[in-house]
């Protein structure tokens, strides 16, 4: 099944950005493309299970740019929705500033983040697309269907930025259940347009791990299904390196909604490291190469090691929730009104 449709700054400065020192590195922004690619239901471990023989495209990912694979979802979420609200938005969940998402079923058609917040939600797609750049959003699950409905000529926000470019801020919205035909149709869409950000959602993990348990032993169907999106990574990396539109200009920004309880079909309770602890990809000119993330930001994200922190707590660990103003920060673009989730935008990734 398969939808289609031709669908600024105020910093909520949290006390964790406030401790950033000066030695964070300015943005060069060298990308004129950012590929957000969100793998659903990814454990961190999985990776590290697998190895560079079974995944030489995310171990690419790791060699030729920074990396963890102890990253944290939203804290008290381990669901799909509220996660991927917080990836586009830079906000949590919960707390006064949060995006207060919380379902995570297809939504009803009169559904946006503004109706169910009380106020307007801005995301990544506002800024792009009010500062006169493409945007588009491929995903493998119909409930995604979520952000046309929030950022549609209806209910995006007036772009009060510049040349008007209109309330509809995703250009492109995708919808496709089988994730090889969704990423043919993505790289496609980027050969043709000038599209500087994509969010991309790959569901086989979480898939799999509904159907039959998350599982690391070796030839489970988990493990499997991350072997698969490892070959989609080489289309795409293939795909950036054999066009000189992307080659060079093209970021990846990869990371994860959740992980998933070993041995069993779920990805809750929020408390639990198995549902929490994620990875975290930066890859792209500019980007460190073979570093480790943690490393890059001692002085503003610190090593959870199996705890969650709360959002109160200063110098957090690197959360999913870093992903938006980073894509923005690769892009030279300022951080998104109302963000607290890496807002000042000082997530290392350079050497």
């Amino acid at each position: 099944m398969r939808l289609s449709f031709q669908i600024t700054t105020i910093l909520l400065i949290s006390s964790a950005a406030i401790s950033a020192r000066s030695d964070v590195a300015a943005a060069t922004p060298d990308a004129r493309t950012v590929i957000h690619i969100s793998v659903d239901g990814l454990r961190g471990d999985a990776i590290t299970v697998l190895g560079a023989t079974e995944l030489p495209n995310f171990f690419k990912l790791r060699s030729q740019g920074a990396y963890t694979d102890n990253a944290r979802s939203d804290v008290g979420q381990t669901i799909t929705l509220p996660n991927h609200t917080t990836q586009i938005t830079g906000r949590p969940t919960g707390t006064d500033q949060g995006h207060a998402y919380t379902s995570n079923g297809i939504p009803g058609s009169a559904t946006t983040l503004h109706r169910v917040k009380g106020e307007y939600i801005a995301s990544v797609f506002d800024v792009v697309h009010d500062h006169g750049l493409s945007t588009a959003l491929f995903a493998s699950k119909l409930k995604f269907v979520l952000y046309q409905q929030s950022y549609s000529e209806f209910s995006g926000a007036p772009d009060t930025l510049g040349d008007d470019q209109g309330r509809k801020k995703i250009d492109i919205f995708d919808v496709e259940l089988n994730t090889a035909k969704l990423v043919d149709q993505c790289l496609s869409a980027l050969r043709k347009e000038r599209i500087s950000y994509t969010l991309l959602h790959l569901r086989d993990p979480d898939s799999a791990g509904h159907m039959s348990n998350w599982d690391l032993a070796a030839g489970s169907n988990y493990l499997n299904s991350i072997i698969k999106i490892d070959r989609l990574l080489g289309e795409i990396l293939s795909a950036i390196e054999s066009d000189d539109s992307l080659r060079d200009r093209t970021a990846i920004i990869l990371t994860s909604d959740h992980g998933g309880r070993l041995n069993t079909i779920r990805h809750e309770p929020a408390n639990d490291p198995q549902n929490y602890i994620i990875p975290f990809y930066i890859w792209g000119p500019g980007v460190a190469r073979g570093a480790e993330l943690y490393s890059l930001n001692r002085y503003s994200r610190s090593d959870p090691e199996l705890s969650q922190p709360p959002y109160a707590k200063n110098n957090q660990p690197i959360r999913n929730g870093d992903s938006a103003n980073l894509a923005l920060k690769l892009l030279g673009l300022e951080a998104i009104r109302g963000s607290t989730i890496n807002a000042l935008q000082d997530l290392r990734f350079q050497p």
